[in-house]
């Protein structure tokens, strides 16, 4: 036999008031009115909330905290194997050049002998290095060889980043993410194209390039 939940009344058959205090009879696992109400929504909207922070910062990690490739080395053509570079340095190897009407051309061949070449433009008002090597990706990436800062047209490749010859500054060779003093002013990357063995860069390009200072 039931008893009131309030008083302790024996209570018989099934009755929804006490017949002794007239308190509700709550049947045996039933809960009060309202306990527990709204907790299924409630847990509901708290696993959302969660979730939506959880793939906010792993956004903001991977935009943020990761570097992307640099916007003009993605674009460029695969021109060979993935590769790394160690920590043995890879030195800039002049190689000649052909030049036409509108672009400087020198051979695919030679950059993936030596994987860092560079040549000189002196057709523009300023004169210009241009150097080029193979990305960890097999990429072909030609840039502007020059780091404003502190001067330099002289560089390195060494544990897959780039490294200046005149001080201590050093970039990702994908991004560009620098490592040291002259931060902003990397070899900057600039379009080319290829053909057959022969690589095209724009005289164009190279005689616009105004530097960042």
């Amino acid at each position: 036999m039931s008893q009131c939940n309030a008083c302790g009344n024996p209570l018989s058959g099934a009755p929804k008031y006490c017949p002794s205090c007239g308190s509700p009879v709550v049947s045996s696992g039933a809960q009060p009115t309202g306990e527990g109400k709204g907790k299924p929504a409630t847990r509901k909207m708290g696993i959302v909330v969660i979730s939506a922070l959880l793939v906010f910062g792993l956004g903001f990690f991977a935009v943020y905290l990761i570097p992307s490739t640099h916007s003009v080395i993605a674009e460029q053509p695969v021109v060979a194997e993935p590769q790394a570079y160690g920590p043995e340095t890879v030195q800039m190897t002049p190689v000649p050049v052909r030049e036409t009407a509108d672009d400087l051309i020198f051979s695919l061949e030679d950059l993936k002998r030596y994987r860092l070449i560079s040549f000189e433009y002196n057709g523009g008002k300023t004169p210009r290095t241009v150097m080029a090597y193979v990305a960890p990706d097999g990429r072909l990436v030609t840039s502007i060889s020059s780091s404003e800062h502190c001067g330099s047209t002289e560089f390195e490749i060494r544990d897959n980043q780039i490294h200046c010859s005149r001080c201590p500054s050093h970039w990702d060779i994908m991004t560009m993410e620098a490592y040291a003093c002259c931060g902003p002013y990397y070899p900057d990357p600039i379009p080319s194209r290829v053909d057959g063995d022969n690589v095209h860069v724009s005289k164009r390009i190279i005689e616009n390039w105004a530097g960042r200072l």
